[in-house]
């Protein structure tokens, strides 16, 4: 098993300050939709997050147990949310996703956790049309004190840890071989991305 982290400690700035995990997509929120399929596949689940009272309604309405945690490096990046989630997490690996991501698959992140523990390496990241997502990633538990070291020295992309790791790709291929959809990366940074992710719902 492993634990799911959903990070959502950034500012929403390009949302215009609106909390991108409280987006309805489908009906429900885009968090409230990353818990259930969280719940299926970890033994734990954690949310990064340095403001809980805006999502404590939703929390409360899920009625499994969802440990709550703050960045200890206030508003460094997703680097800060990965460290502070390594320092609390029960299980050896840990499955990161934003908080902006409707589609996050459980079965991409088993498969990937697998092929983490067999070639024993520190991360495996998707690789989909040519880009990388470490927002959809497996990580050792471990990580979490390179990440540490990283946001000492003031430095705080994401990528950078990747410099710093032992790390592998999995690209569609792995998935589709696999039968396992591949837009479990999505995610939505604008309100015209938002808009047009609706549009594509409805057609």
């Amino acid at each position: 098993m492993m634990t799911g982290v959903i990070l959502a400690g950034g500012l929403n700035r390009r949302m215009g300050g609106q909390s991108k995990a409280l987006l309805p997509v489908q009906g429900e929120a885009i968090m409230l939709r990353q818990l259930k399929e969280m719940a299926r596949w970890c033994q734990q689940v954690i949310v990064v997050t340095n403001e809980p009272d805006t999502l404590q309604p939703m929390l409360a309405a899920w009625d499994h147990d969802v440990l709550c945690v703050s960045d200890i490096y206030l508003q460094k990046g997703p680097l800060s949310g990965i460290h502070a989630a390594s320092s609390v997490a029960q299980a050896s690996h840990l499955w990161i996703v934003g908080c902006d991501m409707p589609y996050i698959s459980g079965e991409a992140a088993e498969a990937m956790l697998t092929v983490c523990r067999e070639n024993n390496v520190d991360a495996i990241i998707p690789e989909l049309n040519g880009r990388l997502h470490p927002l959809h990633g497996i990580y050792a538990r471990d990580v979490g004190s390179e990440a540490e070291l990283l946001l000492r020295e003031e430095s705080y992309r994401l990528m950078g840890l990747l410099d710093h790791l032992d790390w592998q790709p999995a690209q569609a291929a792995f998935f589709e071989e696999r039968h396992i959809r591949t837009d479990f990366a999505v995610n939505i940074n604008t309100p015209d991305e938002y808009k047009d992710m609706l549009d594509n719902l409805s057609l």
